[in-house]
């Protein structure tokens, strides 16, 4: 990293940058999106039919996992979304929007130059929290009729290498260590050790 900082600063740049006009995409209202927060509580309200038992059960059967009698069992203890649901989940996602609107929208002017740059990356990984929850409650919904409850992620970076699962910040952080480890001269005492223990 040392002979190539033009590089990396790019990279870290071009990250940034990217993280920020994706949050605009999905928090935005201006209609420009495809993409974003409206447009999934709106699919998820058009589409409550499926997000019962007899969906679950169908799409288990679609799936060729399982046959009508299993799927049926099953989905017998699946939950049904009710409209109570997709208002309490509109009412997060405003809560949500108010943050970003109000602190984050204009960060492009600010952000690269702010002195409080950790305090800001903080609460952007919260709000990137919030959308895995939100992804997550409304994946297990539709997967496996689980009630959709929202719980804001945690990110660990450096990610834990023992967990279960990472999500895709946490396997970028850990893929892209991965990259630098490869591309980086080893030590050579590392080399040596390495070529004892057999590795």
């Amino acid at each position: 990293m040392d002979s190539t900082p033009l590089f990396w600063k790019t990279t870290h740049h071009a990250m940034l940058l990217a993280a920020f006009v994706t949050l605009g995409r999905i928090f935005d209202q201006d209609g420009r999106s495809d993409h974003n927060l409206d447009k999934l509580m709106r699919v998820t309200n058009d589409n409550m039919h499926l997000l019962t038992k007899a969906g679950l059960a169908a799409r288990r059967v679609a799936s060729g996992s399982m046959t009508q009698d299993e799927a049926d069992q099953y989905a017998a203890n699946a939950y049904e979304i009710t409209v109570q649901d997709v208002r309490d989940l509109k009412k997060q996602v405003a809560y949500w929007r108010r943050i970003y609107e109000d602190k984050y929208r204009d960060v492009r002017h600010f952000v690269f130059a702010h002195k409080k740059s950790q305090i800001i990356v903080e609460e952007v990984k919260r709000l990137f929290g919030f959308l895995a929850g939100l992804y997550h409650a409304l994946d297990q919904l539709y997967i496996n009729g689980r009630q959709p409850i929202v719980q804001v992620r945690t990110f660990n970076l450096p990610p834990d290498s023992r967990a279960s699962s990472m999500s895709p910040g946490e396997r970028v952080f850990a893929e892209g260590y991965e990259v630098l480890r490869m591309v980086t001269v080893p030590d050579p005492e590392e080399l040596r050790y390495n070529a004892g223990m057999g590795v």
